[in-house]
């Protein structure tokens, strides 16, 4: 079992052989081959059951760091009127292209909303993600790094209502487990007037679920037991149709942040889940009519949840962030930043080394005049700038045991102020000032965020949908990122002077090959 702890046999290097006649008969690609599907925590533990093993695992370096979903390799952006999602790629050692132009369509040639026979327009939208898998509006799980992909059969929920919606989460964690799940749950939808509603705790003590796991094939339905109290009473709990709601998966367990203002925390081993009340009820009514931004991400110290409030009459635009202390069983929020961004951006200078690079994906794919042979030559020149750039955070020890490895994780990802990048990374000989670049006349609705930085506590965000820019937690220090509008969008757009809108986040590859699906 995947929770089972897995204790390295006490033997000797001589007798280990001697008394493992299975594995020494098997032939060393045969051996190889059984332990490469073995996730790296068990992998790690394998190495001390015998020589055979330990030459197997070190022979054809099995247990490597680079290949999981360690680094940041840039930005998924999808703006309202392309078809594809574009990518902000950050400079890096390893490329990694963001484009999804390999999956199969129904019309490859259609790339505007008012083409003819466009029938996949809204395939490729990003429903969620979960180190280096891709969940897509049309039910196929991708990694884009390898180009592997898989689609979903169909679920046996139960039909969506008025009242109660079902949503996916995609689950999956390659230190821990090779297969990654599917889940489908239950949240509360728009009531209306005159709507009859049974009054009932929500969510109920035990919440139904369908969870597809890659390993089966199969949707199962399964029941999660609640833990605590409920959010409230279904019926008289307000449903938020503003903000972005979204869910998190962080060892072991998945955090969903619902529109009815609160955070289920959901054990996926143990099938319990248990209620968590986020630190800001947005539905304030002394907000007026404005809602704020907010969203749950994670890092490498836990789970936070961002507050960006673009109130308070347009005069400010203001960023709280909050992380969760889970310490002796207690649920606590603790602030961890508390500053009006737009004082921040008019005042502090902007660092840049080295601009993250826009692929253009939609721009290539359907309004280039180039040739193939220009846009290989492009992206291999790309790539030979990417490859300048010393990257330490992919740059991993590949013979390491368990816990030297987690150790070394660790170290790697830590950043303090005297690390003058903590994107770019890389020795800088010399800073970058953008004085001329103060952001001094943004309005408060010019500034979004992009996401959150999976391993550092850096919030990416948005600068009039023009400007990329990293934002450091600890010290207000500002990094410019490069540009993230896409060349030629305005002949994408259904109607030119609507308001772009946009949906992003932070992508961390997964290069492990083993992907059960098609390629």
């Amino acid at each position: 079992m995947a929770g089972d702890e897995v204790k390295p046999a006490d033997l000797a290097d001589g007798d280990a052989a001697a008394t493992d006649p299975q594995s020494a008969r098997l032939p060393d690609d045969v051996l190889a081959n059984v332990l490469r599907r073995v996730p790296p925590r068990w992998l790690a533990a394998s190495r001390c059951v015998c020589r055979a093993w330990r030459d197997a695992v070190d022979g054809r370096r099995l247990l490597r760091a680079d290949l999981l979903p360690l680094s940041l390799a840039g930005l998924f952006i999808h703006f309202d009127d392309h078809k594809f999602p574009e990518f902000l790629a950050r400079p890096s050692s390893r490329a990694v292209s963001g484009s999804l132009s390999f999956l199969p369509s129904t019309s490859p040639q259609c790339g505007h909303i008012w083409d003819d026979d466009c029938d996949d327009w809204r395939d490729y939208n990003i429903r969620d993600h979960c180190n280096g898998l891709l969940l897509l509006s049309n039910n196929r799980v991708v990694n884009p790094a390898t180009q592997w992909w898989n689609t979903l059969p169909t679920c046996p929920s139960e039909h969506d209502t008025r009242s109660v919606l079902y949503r996916e989460h995609l689950v999956y964690d390659p230190v821990l487990s090779p297969y990654y799940e599917v889940f489908m749950i239950p949240t509360l939808g728009n009531n209306r007037p005159g709507d009859k509603v049974h009054p009932s705790e929500w969510a109920p003590s035990l919440c139904k679920m369908y969870v597809f796991s890659s390993k089966s094939g199969c949707w199962e339905e399964k029941n999660f037991v609640r833990e605590g109290d409920a959010a409230g009473i279904y019926g008289e709990m307000q449903v938020s149709s503003h903000g972005r709601f979204n869910a998190v998966y962080f060892r072991g367990t998945l955090y969903v942040h619902f529109r009815a203002n609160f955070v289920m925390r959901i054990s996926v081993p143990n099938n319990t889940y248990s209620v968590i009340k986020p630190p800001v009820d947005i539905e304030d009514d002394t907000r007026d009519d404005y809602y704020p931004y907010v969203q749950i991400a994670r890092s490498k110290r836990g789970l936070y949840f961002v507050e960006l409030d673009k109130g308070w009459h347009r005069m400010k635009c203001w960023l709280r962030v909050w992380i969760l202390n889970e310490s002796c069983g207690q649920m606590e929020w603790i602030l961890k930043h508390d500053k009006d961004l737009k004082l921040v951006l008019a005042t502090h200078r902007f660092y840049q080394r080295v601009q993250w690079v826009l692929e253009d994906i939609n721009y290539n794919l359907f309004l280039s005049s180039s040739s193939p042979e220009d846009h290989k030559k492009a992206t291999t020149e790309n790539k030979f700038e990417w490859n300048s750039d010393n990257d330490e955070d992919e740059d991993m020890a590949d013979n390491c045991c368990l816990e030297g490895k987690e150790k070394a994780i660790v170290e790697k990802f830590e950043w303090s102020s005297s690390n003058h990048s903590a994107l770019n990374n890389g020795d800088m000989v010399g800073e970058c000032y953008l004085d001329e670049e103060h952001y001094d006349n943004l309005d408060s609705d010019d500034i979004e965020v992009l996401g959150f930085h999976p391993y550092k506590e850096i919030v990416l965000l948005s600068a009039s949908v023009r400007t990329g820019l990293a934002y450091h937690l600890n010290g207000s220090k500002i990094e410019k990122l490069g540009n993230i509008y896409p060349k030629d969008y305005i002949h994408f757009k259904a109607l030119i002077n609507e308001r772009e809108r946009i949906k992003s986040f932070a992508y961390t590859p997964c290069w492990i090959q083993e992907f059960p699906g098609n390629k």
